[in-house]
């Protein structure tokens, strides 16, 4: 599988597949593809039904995955301003995506996910969904706005908006804390919700947030 980056003010990416090589990504984003290039379902079984069902509810995301099967090669796009990256994973490597950012994956990756819990303040009663994928293999993502990356220290922490996170390794803990205005109880009143994240590992933000309405 090959994986080629078509640049612009809204990218997209081009996945040329052998024969029976497979990619997957979520339901809808799809740009184009070759005749010869199959189309299934491809199911997310982590968490069973219900799990799939309180990630469509909470999170609006399809609980299930399109999966397209070469010959031929399939264009994504998200749809949105900003940047691809194209991420191989080693054996055993471990990456968390925002939910959204996803472009395509290899089939052979493995597919997971997980939920991180809000602070449950008013203004932003919930968290959000990560996608977890694991290596060997290469990924697609779209990050929307500009890609910043760094790379944490054990211990070393950074708060961030909750639409900045794009990806992160899985040895970077992520956490809702609530950043008060100030002291005092004016203060606490005031505060907004924000991510805390916790090295060691690589983490990469992206400069706008899919979520909320630009002009």
């Amino acid at each position: 599988m090959q994986l080629e980056t078509l640049k612009g003010i809204v990218p997209a990416v081009l996945a040329t597949l052998g024969p029976q090589e497979a990619v997957y990504c979520e339901h809808g984003i799809m740009l184009y593809k070759d005749p010869t290039v199959g189309v299934g379902r491809k199911t997310i079984k982590s968490g069973g039904m219900f799990g799939a069902l309180k990630r469509e509810t909470v999170g609006g995301i399809p609980f299930f995955l399109a999966e397209f099967v070469g010959p031929g090669s399939v264009a994504f796009s998200r749809d949105g301003v900003g940047e691809i990256r194209e991420i191989e994973l080693a054996p055993g490597e471990v990456l968390d995506v925002a939910e959204g950012s996803l472009l395509c994956a290899e089939n052979r990756i493995p597919y997971d996910m997980f939920y991180v819990s809000g602070t449950h303040r008013p203004g932003r009663m919930v968290g959000f969904w990560m996608d977890r994928l694991t290596g060997p293999g290469w990924v697609a993502l779209h990050g929307f706005g500009n890609i910043i990356s760094m790379s944490l220290a054990p211990g070393e922490k950074m708060t961030c908006d909750y639409g900045a996170l794009l990806w992160k390794s899985a040895s970077v803990q992520a956490k809702s804390l609530n950043l008060p205005f100030g002291g005092g109880l004016l203060g606490k009143l005031e505060s907004y919700e924000v991510l805390e994240l916790i090295g060691p590992g690589k983490v990469a933000l992206q400069s706008v947030d899919p979520k909320k309405p630009h002009s």
